[in-house]
C-alpha cells in the first residue's frame, strides 16, 4: 500500500523534470533555426601558403640600382596585431610587426604578418614604408643600420658595377665570395674589389649594398647576421577582405608559423622589391616580372643572395651536387604542379589529409603554433606571454610604426618634404598619369661603368648627367599581371593536372634606372631606432659574431697596387681585427 502512495509522487517529479528539459530542448531548436548562418569564406581572412618573407627576417641584396615596385593604390590602414599567447623564451625576440605588400594576382594588398627576431648583434632596424610618389605607392626597401646611429647621408646613385662575378679562385672551399661594392669616399666614389671570405657555421654574412630613397641612396654596412634557424619566428602572411580590417577596432593574431627549414624547398628572390618570396612562383609569368628563384642569383648576378651562399658552402662539404640537385628540384616542380606547396593553408590541410602521415610533413610549409611547439620540431623554447609583457610588445610595435611614419616623412625628396605639420595622406586617391600607363623605354645614354684592370681601388665621380625633374619622382614600368587562376577564397584550382607552359627565355626584364633627386650629398638627423641588436645575452645568442671582414675597411690605400692584392689573396679568408666604432658606422661620419 506505501508503493503505491510514492507512485504519483515519482511520477510528478518526473513529469517536473521531463518539461523543463523538453522545453529546453525546443528553445535550442528554434534559436538554431533563427541564428544567422556562418560568414562566408570569402569574407574571413585567408592564411597564405605563399607570399614575401617578412624583410626584417630575411632579403636578398639588389646589386642593381633598378626602378621599384610601385603599387597602383594607396596601402589600407595598418592592422592592431596581437601576438599569440606564446612567444619564443628570451628578451633577444623582439616582435616587429607586419605591413602591407602589393600583390599583382590579386591585383590588391596582403598582410606581412609579424615576426619574431633577433636582431643582428649591433644592429638596428630601419624599418620599410610606402611613398607616395606620381603614378602610385612605390615600396622604400628597410635595412639595418649599426646600432647607434642618429644621422643618415644620402648621396646620388653609385657607379654601376658590371663584373660581380670572383675575378679570382677561390682559395679554399671554405670561402664565400663577396661581390665588390662602391664607397663613398671624401667627397667621390672609390670601388672597394670583392674579396673571399671564411664561411662561418652559424653566421651569414650580407654584405655591403645601397638602399634606394627618394632623397638619395643610402649605403648600408655589410655585417654578421643569425643563420636562418636562429633568427626567430615567422608568420604566415594573410589575404583579408575590407570588409574584415575596416571594422571598428579590429585585431588580429597571427596564429600559422612557417617551417623555417621547409622555406628554403620554394625560396624565390625579387630584388627589385628586395625581398624574399616563398611558395608556388614557379610559373613563367613571375620571371617576366623579376620573381626568381634563389640560386638564380648564381647565374643572373643582379641581386645577392646571402642564404643561398651560405647554404651551399655548407651543404656542399658533404654533398658536392648540391646547388645541381637544388636545380633540379625546382625543375621538376616547375613541370608537375601537383609537387609544388599548396597555395593557401586551407589548401594544404585539404591536401595533406589525403596523404599517409609519414607524407604529410614534407608539404606542410605552415602549421599552427600550437602544433609547432607540441613537435618540439624547433630549438626554440617557448613561454606564455602575461598582460604587462602583452603591454610591453605593444609600445614596441607602436614605436617601429612611428618610426617607419617618421622615415616616409624625412626621407621626403627636400624640394617636397613631408613634414610633420603636413602628413602624407594615404587615403587619397591617387590618379594614373596616362603617360605612365605605357611602359618605359630603356635609357642609352648612360655607358657602364668599367673597372680599371690591376688596380685595388679606383676614383670614380657620382653619377650627374640625370637631372631632377622639376617635381622629383622615380621612373618605373608597366606591372606585368602573373595568371589569374588562383584567386579567391584559396580551393584547390583545376588545372592542376593541366601540362606546363613551355619554357620561357629565362632573363630578367628590362628595368629602367632608378632616378633620385639627390645632386648633392645631405645629412639628415634622424630618431633613435627603436629594435637594436645587443653583443649577446644567453644561450646560443651569448657569443658574438665573427669580426668583421679586413676587406671591408674603406679607408684602405686606393694605390695598392695588383701584386700586393695577388700576394694577400691566400689570407683574404681570414677575419680580420674588429673596426673601431666609427667604422662600424659609414652613414654618421
Amino acid at each position: 500500500m506505501h508503493q503505491y502512495c510514492l507512485r504519483p509522487a515519482i511520477w510528478g517529479v518526473a513529469l517536473l523534470v521531463a518539461v523543463p528539459l523538453a522545453g529546453s530542448r525546443l528553445m535550442a531548436q528554434v534559436e538554431e533555426q533563427l541564428a544567422p548562418p556562418a560568414m562566408p569564406g570569402q569574407e574571413q581572412p585567408e592564411v597564405l601558403n605563399r607570399g614575401p618573407v617578412h624583410e626584417a627576417f630575411a632579403e636578398p641584396v639588389n646589386m642593381q640600382y633598378q626602378a621599384g615596385l610601385v603599387a597602383p593604390a594607396q596601402p589600407p590602414p595598418n592592422i592592431d596585431e596581437v601576438p599569440p599567447p606564446y612567444r619564443p623564451q628570451g628578451q633577444q625576440f623582439v616582435w616587429i610587426p607586419g605591413y602591407w605588400s602589393w600583390d599583382a594576382e590579386r591585383n590588391g594588398y596582403i598582410w606581412v604578418s609579424a615576426c619574431w627576431r633577433v636582431a643582428p648583434p649591433r644592429m638596428s632596424w630601419v624599418p620599410g614604408y610606402w611613398a607616395q610618389v606620381p603614378g602610385g605607392w612605390e615600396w622604400i626597401a628597410g635595412f639595418w643600420a649599426p646600432a647607434g646611429v642618429r644621422e643618415i647621408e644620402y648621396l646620388a646613385a653609385p657607379p654601376a658595377i658590371d663584373v660581380l662575378e670572383p675575378d679570382v679562385p677561390a682559395p679554399s672551399p671554405e670561402t664565400i665570395w663577396v661581390p665588390p661594392c662602391m664607397y663613398w669616399v671624401q667627397g667621390q666614389y672609390v670601388r672597394r674589389h670583392g674579396y673571399w671570405l671564411a664561411a662561418q657555421p652559424n653566421w651569414v654574412w650580407v654584405p655591403s649594398h645601397y638602399i634606394a630613397t627618394p632623397r638619395g641612396y643610402i649605403f648600408a654596412a655589410g655585417h654578421w647576421d643569425y643563420s636562418l634557424e636562429r633568427r626567430g619566428m615567422l608568420f604566415a602572411p594573410v589575404y583579408f577582405p575590407a570588409g574584415i580590417y575596416r571594422r571598428p577596432a579590429y585585431s588580429y593574431s597571427p596564429s600559422i608559423v612557417i617551417d623555417v627549414g621547409l622555406l628554403r624547398v620554394s625560396l624565390f628572390a625579387y630584388p627589385r622589391y628586395c625581398h624574399y618570396y616563398f611558395g608556388d612562383y614557379y610559373d613563367d609569368a613571375y620571371l617576366r616580372i623579376g620573381i626568381f628563384p634563389w640560386f638564380d642569383s648564381q647565374r643572373l648576378h643582379t641581386w645577392y643572395d646571402p642564404i643561398y651562399e651560405h647554404d651551399r658552402w655548407q651543404h656542399q662539404r658533404a654533398e658536392p651536387q648540391w646547388a645541381e640537385r637544388e636545380r633540379s628540384e625546382y625543375n621538376r616542380r616547375r613541370a608537375d604542379k601537383d609537387l609544388r606547396p599548396a597555395r593557401t593553408f586551407r589548401e594544404q590541410e585539404s591536401r595533406t589529409a589525403k596523404l599517409p602521415e609519414p607524407q604529410r610533413r614534407a608539404f606542410q610549409v605552415t602549421q599552427p603554433m600550437s602544433v609547432a611547439i607540441a613537435r618540439r620540431e624547433t630549438t626554440l623554447k617557448f613561454e606564455r606571454i602575461d598582460s604587462d609583457a602583452r603591454q610591453a610588445i605593444s609600445r614596441q610595435a607602436t614605436a617601429v610604426r612611428t618610426f617607419s611614419d617618421q622615415r616616409d616623412r624625412w626621407e621626403a625628396p627636400a624640394a617636397n618634404p613631408r613634414t610633420v605639420s603636413q602628413p602624407v595622406n594615404r587615403n587619397a586617391a591617387v590618379p594614373i598619369p596616362a603617360e605612365r600607363q605605357a611602359t618605359i623605354q630603356p635609357s642609352r645614354d648612360r655607358q657602364p661603368f668599367v673597372p680599371q684592370a690591376g688596380e685595388r681601388t679606383e676614383t670614380v665621380q657620382p653619377v650627374r648627367d640625370r637631372k631632377p625633374a622639376a617635381t622629383p619622382a622615380i621612373e618605373r614600368t608597366q606591372t606585368v599581371q602573373p595568371p589569374r587562376e588562383r584567386q579567391g577564397s584559396g580551393t584547390a584550382p583545376s588545372d592542376r593536372n593541366q601540362p606546363a607552359p613551355m619554357p620561357v627565355k629565362r632573363e630578367p626584364a628590362f628595368v629602367p634606372p632608378r632616378v633620385v633627386n639627390a645632386p648633392q650629398p645631405e645629412r639628415v638627423q634622424i630618431p633613435a631606432p627603436t629594435v637594436v641588436g645587443g653583443s649577446g645575452s644567453q644561450g646560443i645568442f651569448q657569443r658574438g659574431p665573427p669580426s668583421r671582414p679586413a676587406d671591408e675597411d674603406k679607408n684602405k690605400d686606393s694605390r695598392e697596387n695588383s701584386s700586393d692584392r695577388d700576394a694577400r689573396k691566400g689570407g683574404n679568408d681570414r677575419p680580420g681585427p674588429e673596426p673601431s666604432s666609427g667604422d662600424r658606422n659609414p652613414n654618421a661620419r
